[in-house]
C-alpha cells in the first residue's frame, strides 16, 4: 500500500487546501488494517534465577518483524538482531544457572 501524506502547510493550485486522504473514513479502516497487519509482536524474556535466592525478572524485551528479531537488554548494554525470538534464550541461561522463558505481551504463545 503507497499513501501520500499531504502536511497541513501545504497549497494546492489556486491557494486552496489540498484535500488529505485521511479525511476519508474508508482509507483510515484500509490504513489501520494495513498496519495491524504489519505491526511488530512484542515480547519478554524472563530469566527465573535459583537460589538462594530464587526469582524472576524480565531481562530483555524483543520485538518481531517479518524480516527478523530485535531484542534489548533491560539493564542496558547488550542489542542483538536475530532470526528467532527463542534464539535470545541462549544469551540469558547465565551459565546453567538461570531458566529463561520467551512470554509474548498478550499472551497468545506467539501465534
Amino acid at each position: 500500500m503507497t499513501v501520500t501524506l499531504v502536511s497541513d502547510g501545504e497549497q494546492g493550485e489556486g491557494g486552496e487546501k489540498p484535500v488529505s486522504l485521511f479525511d476519508d473514513p474508508k482509507v483510515v479502516g484500509e490504513v489501520q488494517e494495513f498496519v495491524d497487519d504489519q505491526a511488530p509482536r512484542v515480547f519478554a524474556v524472563v530469566q527465573e534465577t535459583f537460589g538462594p535466592p530464587e526469582d524472576l525478572n524480565i531481562v530483555a524485551w524483543g520485538m518481531t518483524t517479518k524480516t527478523g528479531v530485535e531484542v534489548i537488554s533491560v539493564h542496558g548494554g547488550m542489542r542483538m538482531g536475530l532470526q528467532s525470538a527463542e534464539n535470545a534464550l541462549i544469551f540469558y541461561r547465565a551459565g546453567g544457572g538461570a531458566n529463561p522463558r520467551i512470554f509474548w505481551v498478550g499472551g497468545n504463545g506467539g501465534e
